[in-house]
């Protein structure tokens, strides 16, 4: 079994925020790799009409150190990278992210983490968070700071436990260095975990948002439950779903109340072959400026095979559906993906990725779009 992957579900099963990276606090290390890519977008800003190609080179450093000393832990990941397109250059950006966090074992059954969060990224105009921009306006930069306390504590840790969060998210989002939008939450929330039996834990969860869209304030309340599952250590799997309920304050807009899921499975056939099964569906903040909320519905199916120590394949098939403020509008994007990870030297790695990416709405042309990326990277 690859542990390096269930390290964040055993013993507890404990449910944890998925935009959360899980570390293991068991073992420091510290690792630095430089990597130097390059990229081919054959619909630079995913428009259906004059469809324009251009290739970008990136180049950057990634850092991800562990200390762990008499009580506490630290941990530092960062990542610099500097992008440059060949016919674009107004795009080129120079992006970073940092997310260091200060871990406290306070007792045996107890610990706290104290996270932040430092981040910018690009997006290109007709995508993700620039879905909305047109290809005129070219690119938006998101800027996002945030911090959050989560301490977990069981009075039998490996039989149950409860983690409380507390936190904060900032994000700023720029298009020609003019501010496009704004969006910011301060969030609750509460994980408990109880285990059954030897193969079966029982998962609760309540979570209280307070959020602003372009100073649009408006107010989500999660509550819900489920079942984590592992299976002779080879298959896990984990289902947890819910009702929410949204209300808006100074807005036309009616409270909404709806049903949020998380399913996730993880079939680990044997050391070589990996299937992920993943589908949610959640309440978020809307990258639209005309709309509050939106209802985001991911499935997703992955398949990695480690040919041997060198070589490993992936391949990943994905939908999202968002509908914007649970109206009339939606959208969907179908991504298609394959990869090859190739280790051909001790600290010499290099990484391919072919990907298809196809946008739908009513009434509208689809948009597609092939993207080729190769990543060669050093660590020492």
């Amino acid at each position: 079994m690859n542990r390096s992957y269930f390290v964040g579900f055993v013993p507890l099963f404990l449910i944890t925020s998925a935009q959360s990276v899980a570390a293991d606090w068991d073992q420091a290390h510290n690792e630095l790799s430089a990597f130097l890519g390059v990229h081919s977008n054959n619909n630079l800003f995913n428009t259906a009409i004059q469809r324009q190609s251009d290739q970008s080179g990136i180049a950057g450093i990634r850092w991800d150190w562990l200390g762990l000393f008499e009580g506490y832990g630290l941990q530092l990941p960062m990542q610099i990278s500097r992008q440059q397109y060949r016919d674009t250059s107004d795009l080129a950006q120079t992006l970073y992210q940092l997310q260091p966090e200060l871990r406290l074992f306070l007792t045996p059954q107890t610990d706290l983490s104290l996270q932040a969060t430092l981040r910018k990224d690009q997006h290109l105009a007709g995508d993700l968070a620039a879905e909305f921009l047109s290809a005129a306006e070219r690119a938006l930069i998101a800027k996002q700071t945030g911090a959050q306390a989560a301490l977990s504590f069981g009075r039998a840790p490996d039989i149950q436990n409860l983690r409380v969060t507390l936190g904060t998210d900032r994000r700023q989002q720029d298009v020609h260095d003019q501010r496009y939008s704004t969006l910011d939450s301060d969030f609750a929330e509460a994980h408990y975990s109880h285990k059954l039996n030897e193969n079966v834990a029982l998962v609760v969860d309540v979570a209280r948002r307070q959020e602003q869209q372009n100073q649009l304030s408006t107010d989500l309340d999660q509550y819900g439950g489920g079942l984590a599952v592992q299976w002779t250590g080879q298959q896990f799997f984990r289902l947890t779903g819910g009702r929410f309920s949204r209300s808006y304050e100074a807005h036309q807009l009616a409270k909404m109340t709806g049903s949020y899921w998380q399913l996730e499975n993880v079939w680990q056939f044997d050391e070589r072959w990996q299937l992920q099964l993943q589908s949610g569906r959640n309440s978020v903040l809307s990258y639209a400026t005309g709309s509050v909320s939106q209802l985001d519905t991911r499935h997703a199916a992955s398949m990695r095979w480690q040919y041997d120590q060198s070589h490993q394949f992936s391949a990943e098939l994905s939908r999202l559906t968002s509908r914007l403020d649970q109206g009339d509008y939606h959208r969907t994007r179908d991504a298609l993906s394959a990869g090859w990870r190739w280790q051909w030297a001790q600290q010499w790695q290099s990484l391919v990725q072919l990907s298809q990416v196809r946008q739908s709405q009513p009434q509208q042309s689809n948009r597609d779009r092939l993207e080729l990326m190769a990543e060669v990277s050093w660590s020492w």
